[in-house]
């Protein structure tokens, strides 16, 4: 095997495992497990970019500290430079991982957080709720959780208080065992009920 050959193959493998390397350091934050074939190759060309970046801007800086500044030579650098992080903008954005959007995703959790456990408490609330209403004005009289619902000698008495247009207090009284609201689904009348409580 030529000596050139034993180079490049050495070159290759110290380019591999800066690479893979800068693969890993991008995707700390990040999780891998979802990307497919392509996610990973537009990972591997920014970890490349990166890469390159990393060296040009080094170049760059030498070339500004050389005793005789090669100003054209520096030009280039730079606007190469400035390609590259174009370039490396445009494929964090592919990856949907730049400041931006994953600003937006958390923001976009923890509000979906917040409203997922508002949801499963309104849920547990009205699953473990019974609803009294008044037989004679459908008003409802209160909501109950007890411990012993199956208990046919636990009830519940309630007095309506609701005044009408005129003033008069319908004055109803409703006593119900705690067991037949368990049974009817949680209410006394199951006509009035919204059926997102049933």
């Amino acid at each position: 095997m030529a000596v050139d050959d034993m180079d490049y193959i050495a070159l290759k493998d110290e380019f591999e495992k800066r690479v893979t390397k800068k693969m890993d350091e991008i995707t700390i934050d990040y999780d891998r497990s979802d990307m497919n074939s392509n996610d990973e190759m537009v990972l591997r060309a920014l970890a490349q970019a990166m890469i390159s970046l990393e060296e040009t801007e080094l170049m760059a800086y030498s070339a500004r500290r050389a005793e005789h500044l090669d100003l054209e030579k520096y030009d280039k650098l730079n606007a190469s430079a400035s390609k590259m992080r174009s370039d490396i903008s445009k494929l964090q954005g592919d990856l949907k991982i730049t400041r931006s959007v994953r600003k937006a995703d958390k923001e976009l959790t923890a509000a979906d957080i917040i409203e997922d456990m508002k949801k499963k408490a309104k849920e547990f609330y009205q699953s473990k709720m019974s609803y009294v209403y008044c037989p004679k004005c459908n008003m409802l009289l209160g909501t109950v959780w007890v411990l012993y619902n199956q208990d046919k000698k636990n009830k519940i008495t309630l007095h309506c208080s609701r005044p009408d247009e005129y003033g008069n207090i319908c004055d109803e009284i409703v006593t119900i065992s705690l067991k037949d609201l368990v049974d009817n689904h949680g209410t006394n009348n199951i006509d009035i009920t919204p059926e997102s409580m049933l």
